[in-house]
């Protein structure tokens, strides 16, 4: 059973949670629009579309926001407890800063449990329609024409590269294939060069090709080719570089992730990638830890909540940070994106340990 102090906590954090998103979501919206207002009526895009565009938006927006939200509202409901002396009040009634700091905890962990489903479904889901919008109807960019250049993969013991390919067509251009020798990874038993090519998971043909022999030096050409090649190559615009990896699914970055070790590819991108979706969920509860231990350390409202919103800077700069190293290989994938949270979580927690009081300052 709930007690009527977290009872009492959860329904003051959720007032003070509703009124600074809504502000917060307000504030992007205002800064979005008169940033892509001159991109939308320059493209004739109609006001219904430009509606839909922030609706899809805002799931999306909210998920990116709500660590730091969280963070400010928490800083607000308990600087006014602070202020009006209730936490003192709960201290000389026994009431210990460990048990007023255990169901935050366990409230902000529900909530980034609530934050990691809502930006998995809703945010991803809405972010690829609102981005839809923005490519077609304002930069009139089809994924459908969407072409990606100089792209390599293997599959069993053949290397392929292709030089251009459309993945929503599966048609592209200049495609060299390699079949290396089962029993000596080292060695080519051919080379498959094609002018061009379709591309199905259920084989690829290709046109105008050359076969070369390396070993009898022999060069043969050929009209057109079936290959048993079954690789998706729209699941390559997963991989393009300008694609946010932070607006796919889990699910579909751990598909990738596995598809691309067995091929042997580079991975560490996207496995950062993978691990920073559930840092970035988990960063509401460092939130109310940072949140509890600023009471420990100040007793002025109008001191935490800015210093709320520095940390708060100081802890996206530093995730920032971490996961651009762990995606360029410079640190391990797993401490590139759980880096900050750890470096908060020892500091927060530390100085939560070591606080006696709520209202110290």
């Amino acid at each position: 059973m709930m007690s009527i102090l977290s009872r009492y906590l959860l329904r003051q954090n959720m007032f003070f949670l509703s009124i600074i998103l809504a502000a917060g979501l307000g504030v992007y919206f205002f800064v979005e629009l008169f940033d892509r207002l001159d991109n939308f009526l320059e493209a004739d895009v109609s006001w219904t579309s430009i509606a839909s565009y922030f609706i899809y938006r805002a799931p999306f927006i909210l998920a990116q926001i709500f660590p730091a939200v969280f963070l400010i509202a928490l800083l607000a409901q308990l600087g006014l407890m602070l202020r009006n002396r209730e936490l003192l009040a709960l201290e000389a009634c026994s009431v210990s800063p460990g048990t007023i700091s255990r169901p935050i905890l366990v409230y902000a962990l529900c909530l980034a449990c609530v934050q990691f489903l809502f930006s998995e479904v809703l945010g991803v889901q809405g972010y690829g329609a609102a981005e839809q919008i923005w490519n077609e109807e304002v930069r009139n960019r089809q994924m459908a024409s969407r072409q990606l250049e100089d792209v390599w993969f293997r599959e069993g013991g053949r290397i392929v590269h292709m030089g251009k390919v459309t993945p929503k067509s599966g048609i592209g251009s200049e495609l060299v294939l390699y079949e290396l020798d089962p029993g000596n990874w080292g060695s080519v038993l051919r080379i498959i060069r094609s002018g061009s090519f379709e591309a199905s998971t259920r084989g690829w043909t290709l046109h105008k090709v050359e076969i070369v022999d390396p070993e009898n030096f022999t060069t043969t050409l050929e009209q057109s080719m079936e290959l048993d090649l079954h690789t998706n190559v729209e699941n390559f615009l997963v991989i393009d570089p300008k694609t946010r990896l932070e607006s796919l699914p889990l699910w579909q970055l751990g598909q990738e992730i596995h598809r691309l070790k067995e091929s042997g590819s580079n991975i560490e991108r996207l496995l950062t990638a993978w691990h920073a979706k559930l840092a970035y969920a988990f960063s509401v509860v460092i939130m109310a830890f940072i949140a509890l231990a600023l009471l420990t350390l100040f007793g002025s409202l109008y001191l935490i909540i800015p210093l709320g919103l520095v940390i708060t800077f100081c802890y996206h700069g530093l995730f920032v940070l971490c996961v651009s190293a762990g995606e360029n290989g410079l640190i391990a994938s797993f401490l590139g994106a759980w880096g900050a949270n750890l470096f908060f979580i020892i500091l927060a927690g530390g100085k939560l340990l070591l606080g006696r009081s709520f209202h110290v300052g």
